[in-house]
């Protein structure tokens, strides 16, 4: 399931990635090699900009890669960073699932309710914040696995 989930993440970044670079290639060329600018471009680019960043956000706790203090964990053994490590999943499992996932849910259910849209293609925000609770959810997923699996970890 670990596998499958982190080749899932992997795969969306880069779509997301590759679609924002052309989108954003096109809209230099329409604007300053055409001279006539398209409108859509700028809300489809900051659209896959949030959607990258949530998710490059989860790849980045998969790998260990996120901002964390390590200002202990050289101090520590084996065991002390084991538990270091144990508390920074929980915290951020916790964090994910209240601001993410029920939070985000809560933003994605409000402006699904009240027919929010994009200004320019009318795409309901629900799916620009969709995001939210979907990397809410790999998060949280993570921060178990990691649990779960601490013992195995090689602690660096």
């Amino acid at each position: 399931m670990t596998a499958i989930l982190d080749k899932f993440v992997q795969t969306l970044v880069a779509v997301c990635m590759a679609l924002m670079v052309a989108v954003v290639s096109w809209q230099v060329v329409s604007r300053y090699v055409l001279g006539d600018p398209s409108p859509w471009t700028e809300e489809v680019a900051l659209t896959l900009l949030i959607w990258v960043g949530l998710l490059g956000g989860v790849y980045a706790y998969r790998e260990r890669a996120h901002l964390g203090l390590d200002l202990f964990h050289h101090k520590v053994g084996d065991l002390g960073k084991r538990r270091l490590y144990a508390i920074s999943d929980i915290c951020c499992g916790l964090f994910a699932l209240a601001v993410l996932v029920i939070g985000g849910g809560m933003l994605v259910q409000l402006t699904y309710e009240l027919k929010q849209t994009t200004a320019t293609l009318g795409i309901p925000m629900a799916w620009v914040y969709a995001v939210l609770p979907l990397s809410g959810l790999m998060i949280v997923y993570y921060s178990v696995y990691f649990l779960v699996t601490l013992e195995q970890e090689v602690v660096v």
